[in-house]
């Protein structure tokens, strides 16, 4: 491998925008690249997602990026020692960094296999991650790649709840406002009560341990202009924390709502829950956070640091359905994540390479 190949290869990803459900130009372009790179068994599955080998026997690693990013283009180019591009953090450097590393492994004199998938639409409903939960893969060890820092490694995600509110009233006009209901105050009502239900249950411990609802969208309606919007639905994401798990949640937001009822008989409500994903904290003392904690201690010659994020990740799904050790490591800063200008430090994402090969070669010569 030529050594400028890891920075030509993230600025190639980069330079193919792939929002979620548009990953299929990536995916090729990573199939290509693997099989160029030695990779067995390169595929790609039913929904998109790509995959590839190198090794074989016991035990098995799976190194996980996602290709998809959120939407917005950002033009790609180097600056200062930086790559800018969409999913430069978010998080194209992790996958590019697993592929690679996984590419350099010199796996004469000792068995293992190492599967590294790029899945689709983590930034959606995670459609890649469940499809190889269904298709029923089977792994010891699990690491997801995603911004935590090159020092450090997440052990802890908070779950997510999304749903939906529909509010419904009879519509009439806008001069007579006094005798009609309007369905865009009643759903901003609703969700301003769910809103003070969760920030009540705050804890005196940080947001990682606290419920945190966030309207991320109000879609309102009427027959047209000069009328009272009849219909109205607020789309609410609800961050969980590990105490409150999402079949808790959803009794709290029930018991909100038939309360409004109870109160506003004349207003028809509607709740859809769009997705759900559970809190999950991953064991601190695995053999696969320890590979990772003395892989960076190699590297970087100062101790890991263990993080508990609060957002939510594909670690969440695999960790909890297959119950073998997992985390999540990856180059760049997760404040960066979704801005207008993502960018990553071309040395951290090198560094990023060489933690992961370390951390892969041991967790190789355990079983």
């Amino acid at each position: 491998m030529e050594p400028e190949y890891p920075v030509k290869l993230l600025e190639r990803v980069l330079k193919v925008y792939s929002p979620s459900g548009h990953e299929r130009e990536l995916a090729g372009l990573l199939k290509d690249e693997m099989e160029s790179l030695g990779f067995r068994n390169v595929r790609l599955d039913k929904v998109g997602n790509v995959y590839g080998e190198v090794g074989g026997g016991s035990p098995t690693v799976m190194l996980c990026g996602h290709m998809d990013t959120v939407p917005g283009w950002i033009p790609v180019r180097f600056e200062g020692g930086r790559l800018h591009g969409r999913g430069a953090v978010d998080a194209k450097s992790s996958l590019a960094a697993m592929i690679v590393a996984a590419s350099l492994l010199d796996l004469d004199g000792f068995s293992g296999k190492v599967i590294t998938v790029g899945v689709v639409e983590e930034e959606r409903r995670s459609r890649g991650i469940r499809q190889l939960i269904h298709e029923g893969l089977k792994v010891d060890y699990a690491v997801f790649g995603e911004p935590s820092g090159v020092r450090n490694i997440t052990f802890a995600y908070r779950g997510r709840l999304k749903f939906e509110v529909t509010c419904r009233t009879e519509t009439g006009h806008v001069g007579a406002q006094h005798v009609h209901r309007n369905a865009a105050e009643e759903a901003y009502t609703v969700w301003s009560r769910l809103k003070s239900t969760f920030e009540a249950k705050a804890s005196p411990h940080g947001v990682f341990y606290s419920p945190t609802p966030v309207l991320v969208g109000i879609r309102s309606g009427g027959e047209g202009y000069g009328v009272v919007p009849d219909t109205c639905t607020v789309d609410v994401d609800l961050r969980l924390p590990p105490t409150l798990h999402c079949d808790e949640a959803l009794e709290i937001v029930e018991e909100s709502i038939e309360k409004y009822r109870r109160g506003n008989p004349e207003v028809l409500v509607e709740l859809r829950v769009l997705d759900r994903v559970e809190p999950y904290v991953a064991d601190r003392g695995s053999p696969l956070i320890t590979a990772l904690k003395e892989s960076i201690k190699e590297v970087l010659g100062v101790p890991a640091r263990l993080l508990r994020k609060t957002g939510t990740g594909d670690m969440n799904i695999f960790g909890a359905s297959l119950g073998v050790p997992v985390a999540t490591y990856g180059p760049g800063d997760s404040k960066l994540s979704h801005t207008k200008d993502e960018y990553i430090e071309v040395e951290e994402y090198l560094t990023s390479i060489n933690v992961y090969k370390i951390a892969l070669k041991r967790l190789l010569t355990l079983l």
